[in-house]
C-alpha cells in the first residue's frame, strides 16, 4: 500500500508543474487572441472616423474577454492611442506583473507582436 502511495506521489509531483505550465500557456494564448480582437475593433472604429482616439471603448480590457472581470488573467491597456497609431498591452494579473515565466505582450498598429523585456 505504501509503495502505491509513493508512486502516486511521484507521479503527482511531476504532473502538477506540467499542468500549471499548460494552463499558463493557454491563458497567454488567450491574451494574444484578445489583443488581436481589440485591434480588429480599433480598426473597425478607425474605418468609420479615421482616428483611433475614442476606440478604446470598443475593447474589453481584460482577458479572457469572454469571461467576467473577476476571472481575468491578463489586463489589457492602451498606453498609446493617437489618431493614427495604437499600442495594446496585456499584463498578467497578480502581484508579480511581467515576469520571465509570464511576460507582458504588446501589439502595435502594424501588427507587430512583442514580449516586453523583463527588467
Amino acid at each position: 500500500m505504501m509503495v502505491v502511495v509513493a508512486i502516486i506521489a511521484i507521479i503527482a509531483a511531476v504532473a502538477y508543474p506540467s499542468y500549471q505550465g499548460y494552463i499558463s500557456d493557454t491563458y497567454r494564448a488567450q491574451a494574444v487572441a484578445d489583443l488581436k480582437r481589440c485591434a480588429l475593433a480599433l480598426e473597425r472604429f478607425y474605418s468609420n472616423g479615421f482616428t483611433y482616439v475614442g476606440g478604446d471603448a470598443q475593447c474589453k480590457l481584460w482577458s479572457p474577454s469572454d469571461g467576467t472581470l473577476a476571472q481575468a488573467q491578463y489586463t489589457l491597456t492602451l498606453p498609446t492611442l493617437t489618431p493614427t497609431t495604437y499600442l495594446i498591452q496585456a499584463t498578467p494579473v497578480g502581484p508579480g506583473g511581467c515576469q520571465e515565466s509570464d511576460p507582458c505582450i504588446q501589439l502595435q498598429t502594424d501588427g507587430t507582436q512583442t514580449q516586453i523585456p523583463i527588467p
